[in-house]
């Protein structure tokens, strides 16, 4: 009868300590699940703008007058996996490869001219308990610079 007692205290105490260390547990696993929501999200954007700026370095489009146009599908398509966040691109193009200054906004440049398109994402947590500790929106941006190909003679 004495051994039954203790068998029950054991498992008792197990529970008892089970039952303190689930909450922990549990934040861990919404944590782990956030960061990597966010890490993907990020790693999408970076892409998303790596592949832009290579697009946009070809020129493709610039005689028919919609290379802006496609330049921001084509990095837009990279952002179609993302939630509902407000998406931000922007391209912009220097004259030469010092980039000085905020460069021209809205244009993908001519040839031998620098182009960078840039993307802002504000990112929404959503696993119950870190949303409430973090901040409602959280802005990711990546941004890739390319020196447009030659596609007509250099100015």
């Amino acid at each position: 009868m004495q051994r039954h007692d203790n068998d029950s205290r054991r498992t008792g105490m197990t529970t008892m300590e089970f039952a303190l260390i689930l909450p922990f547990l549990l934040a861990m696993v919404m944590v782990t699940i956030e960061t990597g929501t966010m890490l993907y999200s990020w790693m999408t954007i970076q892409k998303a703008a790596q592949t832009g700026a290579r697009f946009a370095a070809t020129g493709q489009g610039d005689e028919e007058g919609t290379r802006l146009a496609q330049i921001t599908a084509i990095t837009d398509s990279w952002l179609e996996n993302l939630d509902s966040g407000t998406k931000e691109i922007t391209i912009s193009s220097w004259p030469d490869m010092t980039a000085v200054g905020d460069g021209t906004t809205d244009d993908p440049g001519g040839p031998c001219q620098l182009v960078e398109v840039a993307v802002v994402y504000n990112y929404h947590p959503f696993t119950p308990v870190i949303s409430a500790l973090m901040p409602e929106t959280i802005p990711l941006s990546g941004a890739d610079r390319k020196l447009n190909e030659p596609w007509r003679p250099c100015e």
